[in-house]
């Protein structure tokens, strides 16, 4: 695993904000005739969470520093605890995170992949 760790300033990703899929690890082929064919594209299939954070105005500085100067604005991997089996996995950013604020604290929606 990185030596890179989601900081432990940050509150965890909400149970209530999150949710995951695995990434579509099947090929199908159409025949000429008969069933579509069918085979596993790889044997390690990442999954694809959406997880949300609150924080304050200074945790969401944090936030953004270790994105853009740790990650790379996300381009690296990192070691979190997994929302739904609270074990330390292998994650990275699929794409950047939007952040709303709501009355002086800000949501923070991330799309992350956990690393096979």
């Amino acid at each position: 695993m990185t030596g890179i760790n989601y900081p432990d300033s940050l509150p965890a990703i909400r149970a209530a904000g999150f949710s995951s899929t695995y990434k579509d690890p099947v090929i199908r082929t159409q025949m000429d005739a008969g069933p579509v064919k069918q085979r596993l594209r790889y044997t390690a299939v990442p999954k694809q969470f959406t997880g949300t954070i609150v924080v304050t105005e200074e945790e969401r500085l944090v936030f953004e520093t270790w994105f853009t100067g740790v990650l790379g604005f996300g381009t690296l991997r990192f070691v979190m605890q997994n929302p739904q089996t609270l074990v330390p996995e292998e994650f990275r950013f699929t794409g950047a995170y939007d952040e709303t604020e709501m009355d002086g604290l800000y949501e923070i929606s991330m799309p992350l992949e956990r690393l096979p």
